[in-house]
């Protein structure tokens, strides 16, 4: 359902802007659907029908809906604004999913020349009779097992690890250290942070509450950590800005002091997401660009080495 999030918010706005209530909204969006998630959104139109609201129905699926979702849903169906919701969601996940392809696109070809390069590196040893034809399959299945560990251990420890708890931090700590990705992850968690606090505020949470709410958006508990004093703040009488950990850059502590002390919160808010969005996605895609290039460097090590020693073993042949 992930790539199809931003088009059926968008559909949702679109026909609740157009005045048509919630049940038949959705009525007309799971016809339009197939498999699973036909199955899903008729479920959904049918507890609604029932008279549970949107975001309980919603809160059946968790492996479908994201905590964001059900947050900003819930707040938006006390304050009425569910369309700007939708419409809200549905400019988030395109976003999402333009990140996603920057970071498929750049790792993409790097995994198709590793598969190369495994292929080819073992092949001189082969021609030159040095390894027989079953040590050179061993040989290549041992660099794709590599590979695949290479990129299953990482995504199996992300995706498995529960998202609080110390192991989590020290993994959330160690990838904001990897050069330009670490960057790009910073941006996209001020950015996520200053979204759903946008949302949260334009769905009609108190503000204390926005603040806090927000900080479980951020994906990535060091980040979260330095928006955490903000809730406090303002429950003790002071700006939220004033709780902020200054490790934040200070253009969006700027920003964010400017938009409480005129009133604009929620611009300002809005702001920043967009600025530190549109770092987070040139970051993205720098590391998309640099990556493939450490790759073929590399490689052009990997195969000098090969041919000087293919090298070697020739001029040793003919050397009595």
């Amino acid at each position: 359902m992930s790539s199809q999030h931003a088009i059926i918010y968008h559909d949702l706005a679109v026909l609740l802007d157009a005045g048509l209530p919630i049940l038949k909204s959705l009525n007309i969006i799971s016809e339009g659907l197939k498999g699973h998630l036909r199955i899903i959104f008729s479920n959904l139109s049918e507890s609604v029908s029932k008279g549970n609201t949107f975001a309980d129905s919603m809160a059946k699926y968790p492996k479908v809906f994201a905590r964001l979702d059900l947050m900003l849903i819930k707040s938006a169906e006390l304050s009425g604004e569910l369309p700007n919701c939708f419409k809200m969601l549905s400019k988030w996940y395109e976003f999402k999913k333009r990140i996603k392809g920057i970071l498929i696109s750049g790792f993409m070809l790097p995994f198709m020349i590793f598969h190369i390069m495994v292929i080819i590196v073992p092949l001189p040893s082969l021609v030159l009779g040095k390894i027989s034809s079953s040590e050179y399959l061993l040989t290549v299945a041992k660099g794709l097992g590599f590979l695949y560990l290479l990129i299953g251990i990482p995504l199996t420890l992300y995706y498995s690890t529960p998202n609080t708890g110390l192991f989590r931090r020290l993994l959330d700590a160690l990838t904001l250290r990897i050069p330009i990705l670490g960057l790009a992850v910073r941006q996209l968690s001020i950015c996520r942070y200053c979204r759903g606090f946008n949302m949260l505020y334009k769905a009609g949470l108190p503000i204390a509450q926005c603040a806090a709410q927000a900080t479980e958006l951020t994906g990535n508990l060091i980040v979260a950590d330095m928006f955490k004093g903000g809730s406090a703040s303002i429950e003790a009488g002071n700006m939220a800005y004033e709780g902020f950990s200054r490790r934040l850059p200070l253009d969006y502590l700027n920003i964010w002091q400017t938009g409480e002390q005129i009133g604009e919160l929620d611009k300002m808010a809005d702001k920043i997401a967009d600025i530190s969005g549109d770092r987070a996605e040139l970051l993205f895609t720098e590391f998309a660009k640099w990556l493939p290039r450490l790759l073929y460097a590399l490689i052009c090590v990997v195969m000098i080495i090969q041919i000087l020693s293919m090298a070697g073993a020739i001029r040793s042949s003919y050397i009595p």
